[in-house]
C-alpha cells in the first residue's frame, strides 16, 4: 500500500523545527513490512498537500500533531484529503490523549495512541483485507457517527522497531547551532519516564515505564548521519536519557568503544547523577545536559510529585560546571494557588544555581495530567471539548488564565526577564566569553526566509515580535522587576 505520513505545520514555532522521528520510525517499519511510505513535513517544506496526492497517489495518509499549536493545519490537510476519499489516520502524543477531539472534527477515520509502528502496520493490513479495526489496540475510529475506543496497547519492545532509515528526509534541514557544534540533531535512545509529575504528558502517555532502545541501533544510525553528513553533535531526545547508573555507564561505554566522534546532550534529572557518573558522561562526550527543575520550592516541589532535592540539585550543577558540561535547568511559574512569596523563593533559587542557562516559563494546563484533572473536578476550567478550546489555554510566555496567586503582570515580567538574560548571556565553547544566544536566536530567525515561502516570512517577523514583547516586559516594568530582586 502506498502511505503518505504528513508532520502538520504549525504558525506558532519560534525555534527550528525538530526533526520528525516518529514519523521516521515508522516508515522505516512499514517499508520493511513491503508498503511504500513517502514524509512531507509540513514544517519545513510547506506547500501545497495536493501535488502529492496526484504524484504519489496515496492509499491512506497519517498526520502527525505533536501540539494543538499544530492542529490547525492538521484538520486543514484532513479535510483536502477527504474530499479524495483516502482514509485519514491522525497520531502524535496530544492526538493519542485527546482521541474524540480529533474524531469530533469529523474529517479523521482514525487515530493511533501511543506508538504509532505496529498500530499503523495493523491498521494497514485491516483496510486491506477487509477487516474490523476493533481489534487492533491502541486505535480510536469512527463508526457509523460513533466514537469508538479500542483498549490501549501493551508497550512494545524498542528492539521490535528496526534502525531508522534516515533517506525518508533530508537530515541537514534539520540541523542546529549548538554551543559545542555547528551541525547537531536530534536522536532518540529511550522512551517514557518514570516521574509522576502532575503538569506533564508522560504519566498519561507513559504510564511511568522507561524503555530503552538497543544502543547498538542508536550507534549505526548516528554513525550513519555522521559519515553522510558530517554530524557533529547528537541532542538525545529522550523524557529521561536514563533510568540508573547502570544503564548510563554500558550506554557511555558503548559510545566511546565505537569510536565514531560526536559530542552530544541530554535531559537529565537534576538529583541523582554523582560526580563520577556526570565525569564518565563527559569523558563519552556529552557536553550540555538540561535539567527540568521546575521549581525552587521545597513545597511546591512535593505537590508537584517531582519530588527533587534541590540541595543535591544544586551540587549537581556544580559538579557540571567543575567538569566543564554545560547547563539548562528550567523552571515553571504561575502554578495553581503558586503564591507571591513562593515564586519569590523560585528565583531565589534561580539565582543562586549555577547553571549556564535558566530557562521559565508560566505553567500551562496539558490534557489527562493530574493538574488538569484538579483544575476540571474544582471547577476552575471546564473540559475542553474542542481544539480550539485548548489553544486558549495558552502557556510558556502567554497567559490566558491565571491559575496562580501571583499578578499575571508579574508572571509576564518574570518569564521575559529570564528570556532576555539567556540572549544576551556571555557564555559559549570552552568559557569563551560569546553572546551564543543571541547569535543563534538571530541565526535560526533567518533561517525562517530561507525556505522561501509566505509562512517562513510570518514566522521570520513573528520572531521579530516576540523579541519586542520580551524586551517591554523585562525593561518597562521596573517596580515589579525589583519585587522579585531581576
Amino acid at each position: 500500500m502506498r502511505v503518505l505520513l504528513i508532520n502538520a505545520g504549525s504558525f506558532y514555532v519560534m525555534q527550528k523545527t525538530v526533526i520528525p522521528l516518529g514519523l521516521l520510525s515508522i516508515a522505516t517499519h512499514l517499508t520493511k513490512n513491503g508498503h511504500t511510505v513517502k514524509i512531507v513535513d509540513r514544517a519545513i517544506e510547506g506547500g501545497n498537500v495536493k501535488k502529492y496526492l496526484e504524484t504519489f497517489s496515496p492509499e491512506i495518509v497519517g498526520i502527525s500533531s505533536l501540539t494543538f499549536g499544530s492542529f490547525p493545519d492538521g484538520i486543514k490537510l484532513s479535510k483536502i484529503i477527504k474530499k479524495k476519499n483516502i482514509p485519514v489516520v491522525w497520531g502524535g502524543q496530544i492526538p493519542s490523549m485527546v482521541p474524540e477531539i480529533v474524531l469530533k472534527s469529523g474529517v479523521v477515520d482514525f487515530v493511533v495512541r501511543g506508538d504509532g509502528e505496529i498500530a499503523m502496520l495493523e491498521l494497514i493490513n485491516s483496510i486491506i483485507n477487509h477487516t474490523s479495526p476493533r481489534d487492533i489496540d491502541g486505535l480510536a475510529f469512527l463508526e457509523n457517527g460513533e466514537i469508538v475506543i479500542n483498549k490501549d496497547r501493551e508497550f512494545a519492545d524498542l528492539s521490535e522497531f528496526p534502525i531508522i532509515d534516515w533517506s525518508f528526509v533530508d537530515p541537514s534541514k534539520y540541523f542546529i547551532r549548538n554551543v559545542s557544534c555547528k551541525r547537531t540533531l536530534h536522536v532518540y535512545s529511550s522512551k517514557g519516564c518514570p516521574g509522576q509529575c502532575t503538569y506533564c504528558y508522560s504519566p498519561c502517555f507513559s504510564k511511568g515505564i522507561w524503555r530503552g532502545r538497543p544502543i547498538e541501533y542508536i550507534l549505526s544510525e548516528i554513525k550513519y548521519l555522521v559519515e553522510n553528513f558530517k554530524l557533529d553533535g547528537i541532542y538525545f531526545s529522550d523524557d529521561l536519557i536514563s533510568p540508573n547508573r547502570n544503564y548510563m555507564s554500558n550506554f557511555c561505554k558503548q559510545i566511546t568503544e565505537s569510536q565514531i566522534g560526536f559530542l552530544w546532550g541530554c535531559n537529565m534529572r537534576a538529583d541523582t547523577g554523582t560526580r563520577e557518573e556526570l565525569q564518565m558522561m563527559y569523558d563519552a562526550g556529552c557536553r550540555w545536559i538540561l535539567f527540568g527543575i521546575e521549581s525552587g520550592s521545597p513545597e511546591r516541589q512535593k505537590i508537584i510529585k517531582k519530588r527533587l532535592d534541590l540541595t543535591r540539585a544544586k551540587e549537581t550543577m556544580d559538579y557540571c560546571s567543575e567538569i566543564g558540561i554545560l547547563t539548562t535547568t528550567t523552571f515553571i511559574v504561575g502554578y495553581p494557588d503558586e503564591t507571591v512569596e513562593e515564586l519569590k523563593e523560585t528565583i531565589k533559587y534561580m539565582q543562586g544555581l549555577n547553571s549556564n542557562v535558566k530557562a521559565c516559563g508560566m505553567y500551562g494546563v496539558i490534557p489527562k495530567s493530574e493538574l488538569y484533572d484538579y483544575l476540571v473536578e474544582n471547577k476552575r476550567i471546564e473540559a475542553p471539548l474542542s481544539y480550539e478550546d485548548w489553544e486558549k489555554l495558552k502557556w510558556l510566555d502567554k497567559l490566558s488564565i491565571n491559575f496562580s496567586k501571583v499578578p499575571g503582570k508579574d508572571l509576564k515580567v518574570v518569564v521575559n526577564s529570564f528570556f532576555l538574560m539567556i540572549i544576551m548571556s556571555k557564555s559559549g565553547k570552552n568559557d569563551k566569553k560569546s553572546r551564543f544566544w543571541a547569535k543563534r536566536l538571530i541565526g535560526q530567525t533567518f533561517d525562517f526566509l530561507k525556505a522561501g515561502t509566505f509562512k517562513s516570512l510570518f514566522l521570520f517577523i513573528l520572531s521579530g515580535l516576540q523579541f519586542l514583547k520580551i524586551l517591554y516586559y523585562s525593561k518597562m516594568f521596573p517596580k515589579i522587576r525589583k519585587k522579585y530582586g531581576l
